[in-house]
């Protein structure tokens, strides 16, 4: 299970996602929501943890994704 980060970040005004996202584990959101829904996407095939905190630095909640059932079985897509 992979940990994702949400919290604000006050010097950019802005929202930051931390874990194993983009080329430096960190991205930036214009909202908490927008932050959130990628790192559930992202998590979609492993499972991952999201937690996401408010402007105070308060944990807001923390949101537990399961991993797909088709992401352990093998099933692959053809190429076209």
């Amino acid at each position: 299970m992979i940990d994702y980060r949400v919290e604000y970040e006050p010097s950019r005004g802005s929202w930051l996602l931390t874990g194993p996202v983009g080329a430096k584990g960190c991205l930036y959101y214009q909202t908490a929501r927008d932050a959130a829904d990628y790192a559930s996407w992202d998590a979609r095939n492993r499972g991952g943890k999201i937690d996401v905190f408010d402007q105070q630095r308060r944990l807001f909640r923390s949101i537990v994704i399961e991993a797909a059932e088709l992401a352990d079985s093998g099933f692959v897509l053809p190429s076209v």
